[in-house]
């Protein structure tokens, strides 16, 4: 009997832009005490959630996810600004924008999503916004009155990256947090 493999597509960020991002992480948690906040280290830019998946099918993930990114050539990319999910009244997801790349990121996104339904996933029939999850809020809270602070990271230095691959990666889930392991990166043009 095959174990389940809970996996999803991203665009793996690099170490440097980890750690602007936990920086503001770090000023942002004063705020904000009810969140769980992401790792640094787990913050990423998730293209396609696949949630459980059998592990004989990865091969033919893998394919999809190969003739999607062989489409697309690498790109620049450029962190920015911060908002929440749904909104900032009542915030469920804190996240890190994309100020460049944003186009390219969703061109990439919705051509993996094609890609995958043709493997039996449904396909996302919501808007893509491209950003970083790096925090889930708990409870009620009102970040309104923060927005002119939040100006502050519309531009973060150091924040910019090309990217040249994406990524399957593996999600394991324990109660100190998710665990993730890239199962196979995919070279763009």
């Amino acid at each position: 009997m095959n174990q389940f493999i809970r996996c999803f597509v991203a665009i793996e960020i690099p170490e440097p832009i980890q750690n602007q991002l936990a920086r503001i992480q770090g000023t942002l948690r004063k705020q904000i005490q009810k969140a769980s906040w992401v790792k640094p280290g787990n913050i990423h830019l998730t293209l396609k959630f696949l949630g459980d998946v059998d592990p004989v099918d990865l091969e033919s993930i893998g394919e999809a996810i190969e003739g999607a990114t062989s489409r697309h050539r690498s790109f620049s990319l450029c962190i920015g600004g911060v908002g929440a999910f749904p909104n900032l009244a009542r915030p469920r997801v804190m996240w890190a924008g994309v100020k460049v790349g944003g186009e390219r990121v969703s061109a990439l996104a919705q051509d993996i999503n094609l890609a995958l339904n043709h493997c039996g996933f449904p396909l996302d029939t919501k808007k893509f916004n491209p950003h970083l999850t790096i925090a889930r809020l708990k409870g009620r809270i009102d970040l309104r009155p923060y927005t002119d602070q939040y100006r502050q990271y519309d531009r973060i230095d150091g924040a910019e990256t090309t990217v040249n691959a994406i990524s399957l990666i593996q999600s394991q889930l324990h109660p100190q947090g998710a665990i993730y392991s890239t199962l196979q990166s995919y070279s763009l043009t």
